[in-house]
């Protein structure tokens, strides 16, 4: 074993946090499992869910809908909407992703409840499944057990895995995975509890009720564009993480993997994009090594860092990052 792969295995096992606390790696199920094997044989049937088939052409209908209203929407309810998907894009990368699948930070009760609140605006599954699903993402990246594996293309990876049955090898993972910390959390739980009443509140009623009340906008107007369309612009720049930023980018920290650094996706998912290296070293707060760049998710977290809101930012090493790149990396690699 190399010096670099000698430092990069230490850090691996000891992820770091801002207060020097390490997590140790057997508590952790965002790491990829190299012993994972593919069943050999013939796969399982693809079977389509034809109610979901439905509901999400109707969305995306109702969007494109939306998209015409925008000339007779009013400037309060056009920055209302991008407001919304800020906050609601939030609940997914600082919620959901960055704090409760990876535990790259810890939040106070008062930033978790917004952040569940803002999650249930975001509508793509409670905390509890959206972590447990991505953490095996994570476990057995485009393997069989990876729920949207991009070896299976860009539709399937995109938004086709919503509208057919899981894999069983899926299923079978996700259940063994140790979930104790989402159970001993109690926002997470109360939100998983009340998941249905809140999405029809947060992602629904409540973009569409504050345009209508406070400035006199049509309920019309009030639906189809701060709730309908924001919420589907929101749902496609989340899903292009799972396949563009698998697909399109380049690899500057490990050639050897599908997920790519991809500025578009980075901009349209506010700093999830730099995704060659969120999978390279998934404990990083940050998901990049460039701090604010096109990252609006790391501004976020550092300011509720600033407020007192959240502590124990881990941060990859410098030295590690380089050794990293300098081993598997593409070569495309840029100091900002």
């Amino acid at each position: 074993m190399t010096e670099t792969e000698v430092l990069e295995r230490k850090q691996q096992q000891q992820h770091k946090p801002s207060n020097g606390h390490a997590i140790p790696e057997a508590n952790r199920d965002d790491v990829f499992d190299q012993t994972y094997k593919e069943k050999p044989g013939p796969k399982p049937p693809v079977v389509i869910v034809w109610r979901n088939v439905a509901l999400m052409s109707l969305l995306h209908i109702g969007a494109l809908y939306g998209l015409t209203l925008i000339p007779s929407a009013s400037p309060l309810t056009l920055l209302w909407g991008l407001l919304c998907f800020v906050v609601s894009a939030l609940g997914v990368t600082a919620g959901a992703h960055r704090l409760w699948s990876h535990r790259s930070y810890k939040a106070s009760l008062p930033l978790r409840i917004f952040l569940s609140l803002a999650n249930s605006m975001a509508f793509q599954n409670d905390i509890f499944e959206w972590a447990r699903d991505h953490r095996v993402h994570h476990k057995y990246s485009e393997t069989d057990a990876d729920p949207h594996n991009a070896m299976r293309g860009f539709f399937f990876s995109h938004v086709g895995w919503l509208l057919v049955r899981k894999h069983p090898d899926v299923i079978e993972k996700g259940r063994k995975l140790e979930l104790t910390d989402l159970r001993a959390d109690k926002v997470v739980m109360l939100q998983k509890r009340y998941y249905k009443l809140s999405v029809l509140v947060m992602c629904f009623l409540f973009p569409m009720w504050v345009p209508w009340y406070l400035w006199g906008e049509s309920l019309w107007v009030s639906y189809f564009v701060p709730a309908v369309l924001r919420y589907t612009m929101l749902l496609n720049a989340t899903w292009l993480v799972n396949s563009a930023a698998h697909m399109w980018g380049n690899r500057p920290y490990d050639k050897n993997i599908s997920p790519t650094e991809n500025m578009f996706v980075t901009f349209s998912a506010i700093g999830e994009g730099f995704h060659n290296y969120h999978h390279c070293f998934p404990y990083d707060y940050a998901t990049s090594e460039f701090g604010w760049k096109l990252n609006l998710t790391t501004c976020f977290i550092d300011f509720m860092c600033f407020l007192g809101l959240a502590t124990d930012r881990k941060k990859v090493p410098r030295d590690v990052v380089l050794a990293r790149l300098q081993r598997t990396g593409d070569g495309s690699h840029r100091s900002g």
